[in-house]
């Protein structure tokens, strides 16, 4: 837009400077020119040179006043074009997060589909291997995704954190009530059944480990 602006105002400069050439020009050429074009007569030569003194002079005057105002217009519009021109600074759009997500949205989903297709060949998709699955990615940028937690991947992290604590809290209960609050080997030493409870919630305490790594995937995923 800056550069449109730019030739337009010397495209006026110049149409500007036109006229002023062209009554440049014939400010020196015409008197010459009429000078050849006059008939020499030696009889009327006094009569025709006081003629010809008084229009030349007329034809002087005027054009070079027009000259040198037109010379004058066409550089005061020239600096003022290259001072505005000068005083800009070309500014670069930003692009906006929103941009940003369209476009990472719509090259995941280009390359999910050609993944997809015959068209690409990876040895991981040959049989007998695990390969990730076209569009679900389980590394990006070098960081583990979302989607190396599974199931867990719609969960947030603040919520697999409370799972974690959780199911910690019944893991270890479990595991404390079996082996010394109320122990359980003992009862089974005298022909007495051992609770069952205690055996699943001991259960829990290495789930709650899974729970808390996925929170920590899902906090450095940003959700």
């Amino acid at each position: 837009m800056v550069k449109l602006r730019s030739v337009c105002v010397a495209l006026v400069a110049l149409a500007l400077c036109v006229p002023a050439i062209e009554t440049l020009t014939r400010a020196f050429l015409l008197p010459g020119t009429s000078r050849k074009g006059l008939p020499q007569r030696i009889s009327h030569a006094g009569a025709t040179h006081g003629e010809g003194s008084n229009a030349q002079g007329g034809v002087g005057r005027v054009p070079w006043g027009v000259a040198a105002a037109g010379l004058a217009l066409g550089v005061h519009v020239g600096l003022f074009s290259a001072l505005r021109r000068g005083g800009r600074s070309v500014v670069k759009a930003a692009e906006t997060a929103a941009e940003q997500r369209l476009f990472e949205s719509v090259y995941l989903d280009y390359t999910s589909e050609y993944l997809k297709g015959p068209m690409y060949f990876q040895e991981d998709k040959l049989q007998g291997f695990l390969p990730d699955y076209p569009g679900n990615p389980m590394f990006k940028n070098g960081k583990m995704t979302s989607n190396a937690t599974g199931n867990l991947k719609t969960f947030s992290s603040n919520e697999l954190a409370f799972l974690s604590v959780l199911f910690f809290g019944i893991g270890l209960y479990g595991n404390i009530q079996f082996n010394y609050l109320d122990p359980q080997w003992a009862k089974v030493d005298i022909g007495e059944n051992f609770n069952a409870t205690y055996v699943y919630e001991s259960f829990f305490l290495p789930i709650s480990f899974f729970f808390h790594i996925a929170a920590y995937i899902q906090k450095q995923n940003g959700k």
